[in-house]
């Protein structure tokens, strides 16, 4: 991180941003809309908090681990509560026990592990649920746009593991990549919800 220019540092705001609005909106289609717009300021703040950390390490140097480490803990939390929110008739307490299952093992393992792959899991499980939501409306750009984010996304593993990855035209490029990922999730979650203030009866069964 030495050599991470402060502009990449600020640019790392934008997916965060853009992701975090596209949760927020799709939280209104919810059947608990305040926990989901929870859950999407969690996912939002587990970003931001990634992101204040390499604009510190970038712009002066000082590096606070726990706002790096916060990220995923966070994301998890803010997956799995919208996750429920979203879905009409799922009760609450699998969804608490998955998470607390998940944090307890990685506490006990010594990895966070667990704790990634069910963020990762649940932020795409988000984007499937909105896909399902736009189906039922025929919005048909957003369910293309929710897959396009989901292809843009997994196009990052690739690039988080090429030998080269910490070179600036390699971390340039992921992060675009992640900007157009979530730039695709925010306006396929915008159709969305356009799409059933139009005809708001039918809701996701």
């Amino acid at each position: 991180m030495n050599d991470y220019p402060v502009i990449l540092a600020v640019e790392d705001f934008v997916p965060t941003l853009l992701a975090m609005y596209g949760f927020w909106l799709l939280a209104s289609l919810g059947k608990a809309v305040p926990w989901g717009r929870l859950g999407a300021l969690l996912i939002g703040a587990g970003g931001i908090a990634k992101s204040v950390w390499k604009l510190l390490v970038a712009a002066f140097g000082v590096d606070l681990p726990w706002l790096e480490a916060a990220l995923f803990p966070l994301m998890s939390a803010g997956a799995v509560l919208l996750i429920w929110a979203l879905l009409p008739t799922a009760p609450w307490w699998p969804f608490a026990a998955v998470y607390a299952a998940v944090t307890l093992g990685a506490a006990i393992a010594g990895t966070m592990k667990p704790v990634f792959i069910l963020a990762t899991a649940g932020v795409t499980t988000i984007s499937v649920i909105g896909a399902v939501y736009a189906g039922r409306r025929r919005a048909r750009p957003a369910i293309a746009l929710y897959t396009l984010g989901i292809v843009l996304v997994t196009a990052l593993v690739p690039l988080r593991n090429h030998p080269d990855h910490e070179t600036l035209r390699l971390q340039w490029i992921e992060q675009g990549t992640n900007t157009a990922a979530q730039l695709a999730f925010l306006t396929a979650a915008w159709l969305t919800v356009r799409a059933y203030r139009r005809s708001p009866s039918e809701v996701l069964a």
